[in-house]
């Protein structure tokens, strides 16, 4: 019976799946509602884009009308035309080209929302990672500690410890069991948190791998920043000479008519020409002069952007570092005390030279150390991720 159960377990671990941070990603990726929205906006501003920018259609235009010659008879007449607008030049490109620019811009803006998204993601990642590794290290805690109350139990009733005393180690294990099924919800609510965004189905035998956790550094690499930033600038401010450029003409188009008009006693065929004289209106005049201010305008907005962006993405670096730092402090402070300093205590415990609240206290301040050490590392992921974001750093 042990065999085939035992059996029946590796099977089940060997249909476990195991996914990685590349993988949650992929995934990601694939089912975004977030990207498939941005290409679908994509596809709709370029249509928007070409409709605004089209040719005027062919005009059909005509007319009748009851004549009454004065030399006598009466009759109908009538007139029947077309007429049809023409831009010269590259001016419908300049136009088409203006606005796709400046689409090209926004959608670069809605790229860093992805962009966070997907950093949202590597962060749960890591925290649930973390949570597991608390898990972990608090249960072994845990059992180490429920071994030490079944044997202060024997002694209680070989009456070497008083009931007092058993129940305050009783009172303890009962905590640290309420911390540890505490510390397991919140690594399955990150778990289900983290498929639920990605689009994975799962199952309780799912797992997450946790053995590409990006490591706690004091400095850590982000190549060229705001790169999504200084795209969507450098497309705003080429929109905006563009549109210098399609104002400069002093001719951008013409319109051609031709009309064919049945009198009483007469055929007539007529040909027309319209030509704007655009010298007569300060339209492109001011049209220019609205390209200029908004050229200047973006710039202003792009300063004023970028120094706010240098100076939080300072401020990151620096907590960054502050946070690895404080993690190898933490841990030296903490193996220092696990393996120094808690033995002698559980040693002079168990030879009556220490009361139970004595050691009790070091036990707690044992554990305190560990969670403010996974406590920092949780603040370090956060703050590292929030760095990738404000910098646009593209890390897959």
């Amino acid at each position: 019976m042990k065999q085939l159960v035992l059996f029946l377990l590796l099977m089940q671990a060997g249909h476990a799946s195991t996914y990685t941070l590349s993988k949650i990603l992929k995934s990601a990726g694939q089912n975004s509602v977030l990207s498939k929205a941005l290409r679908q906006e994509s596809l709709a501003l370029e249509a928007k884009n070409k409709a605004s920018t089209a040719s005027d259609p062919l005009e059909l235009f005509g007319e009748g009308s009851k004549a009454y010659p004065h030399g006598g008879g009466s009759g109908n007449e009538y007139a029947v035309g077309v007429s049809k607008k023409f831009i010269f030049g590259n001016i419908q490109e300049q136009e088409q080209k203006a606005t796709r620019l400046s689409n090209q811009a926004y959608l670069l803006d809605e790229e860093r929302n992805i962009l966070n998204f997907k950093n949202g993601l590597k962060n749960i990642y890591h925290q649930h990672c973390l949570d597991g590794q608390n898990y972990r290290s608090f249960k072994q805690s845990y059992q180490e500690f429920v071994k030490l109350y079944n044997k202060k139990q024997k002694a209680y009733k070989y009456q070497e410890i008083s009931k007092t005393e058993l129940m305050q180690l009783e009172i303890e294990k009962n905590s640290l069991y309420a911390q540890l099924q505490e510390i397991k919800m919140q690594q399955d609510i990150s778990k289900q948190n983290l498929f639920m965004l990605s689009k994975i189905h799962y199952t309780e035998s799912t797992k997450l791998s946790c053995k590409d956790m990006y490591p706690i550094r004091t400095h850590v690499k982000l190549g060229k920043p705001f790169q999504l930033s200084k795209e969507a600038y450098n497309k705003r401010i080429q929109s905006t000479h563009e549109v210098l450029d399609r104002y400069s003409n002093s001719i951008d188009s013409i319109s051609l008519s031709a009309q064919y008009t049945e009198e009483l006693d007469v055929d007539k065929y007529t040909v027309g020409l319209s030509i704007p004289l655009n010298f007569t209106s300060t339209r492109s005049e001011q049209e220019r002069a609205a390209a200029m201010y908004q050229n200047s305008a973006i710039s202003l907005k792009h300063e004023q952007t970028m120094t706010e962006k240098k100076s939080l993405l300072s401020q990151l670096r620096s907590q960054l570092r502050s946070n690895a730092l404080m993690v190898k402090t933490l841990k030296r402070n903490y193996q220092k005390y696990r393996k120094d300093l808690l033995p002698l205590i559980k040693k002079s415990y168990d030879l009556g030279e220490t009361s139970v609240i004595e050691y009790l206290l070091n036990r707690q301040r044992s554990y305190q150390l560990r969670q403010e050490i996974y406590a920092t590392k949780k603040t370090y992921y956060n703050t590292l991720f929030k760095l990738y974001t404000i910098s646009e750093k593209k890390d897959n």
